[in-house]
């Protein structure tokens, strides 16, 4: 992913764990809130109960390849964090993509969505 789209502070994952609405699922958990900019930026946290460097590295990979090839359909002007559970390590990239667009269109960040919609857990 390019840069621009990418959160890289711990101040920006702060505020979007905790100003931001969430919405889960058996293998991610995201996280989002407006950021009032022309695009969106993503971050991952994949913590060390995962499994080992390699583990980790290997979910974080399928994570941005799974977000980069959805970034022209994801609506701008929004700060997403995805949390990586446990069982994301014995999961195909194709159920971790699927993941990701269930969490999406859940948050109603598919497309040209304006607001963050009701129903965030």
């Amino acid at each position: 992913m390019q840069r621009r789209h990418r959160l890289t502070g711990n101040k920006e994952f702060q505020d979007v764990r905790s100003h931001g609405r969430s919405w889960s699922h058996p293998l991610l958990l995201l996280r989002a809130r407006p950021n009032g900019l022309a695009h969106s930026r993503f971050g991952l946290v994949v913590s060390k109960r995962i499994g080992t460097a390699v583990v980790r590295n290997r979910v974080k990979r399928r994570l941005r390849e799974a977000t980069r090839a959805r970034l022209a359909s994801i609506a701008a002007g929004w700060d997403v964090v995805l949390i990586a559970r446990s069982p994301i390590v014995g999961a195909q990239f194709v159920d971790i993509t699927q993941a990701l667009d269930a969490l999406l269109i859940r948050a109603g960040l598919t497309g040209t969505a304006a607001e963050m919609p009701d129903g965030a857990e």
